[in-house]
């Protein structure tokens, strides 16, 4: 019989500031245009002011996605109320800028990501101690 097991996956797992190149690549992968930085920010719980400041003290937009994310990752302003810095979080910002191809291409590699960490997982808990 096929079991139909559920275990916590690291989608709805909160990403840390470590993760901030994860998530870019991940981003770039899933097709995301770098310019829908600012909307990406305010959806995912910054502040207009802290994305001002972004913009304001960053040379390109790859920088101000950079900083947005790290933002994000830290859990600045509101982030918390949409969710926090999640897997989950960051596909429902994207579907909500009608991202969707995006959003359907990161929920299909954070499942991924999720599945492999648990593997590893599994196999170091019955890796033989010596």
């Amino acid at each position: 019989m096929a079991s139909n097991y559920s275990s916590p996956s690291l989608f709805s797992s909160p990403l840390t500031i470590d993760q901030l190149i994860d998530v870019l690549d991940l981003l770039k992968r899933c097709g995301f245009p770098r310019t829908g930085w600012h909307n990406l920010g305010l959806r995912l719980g910054l502040h207009k002011n802290t994305l001002d400041v972004i913009k304001r003290d960053s040379h390109t937009t790859n920088d101000c996605l950079t900083e947005c994310l790290s933002k994000w990752l830290s859990r600045a302003d509101n982030v918390d109320s949409k969710g926090g810095a999640t897997f989950d979080s960051l596909s429902d910002a994207l579907k909500s800028m009608n991202e969707n191809a995006a959003a359907h291409k990161l929920d299909q590699e954070s499942k991924l990501i999720s599945l492999i960490a648990l593997v590893l997982t599994v196999c170091v808990f019955f890796m033989p101690r010596t």
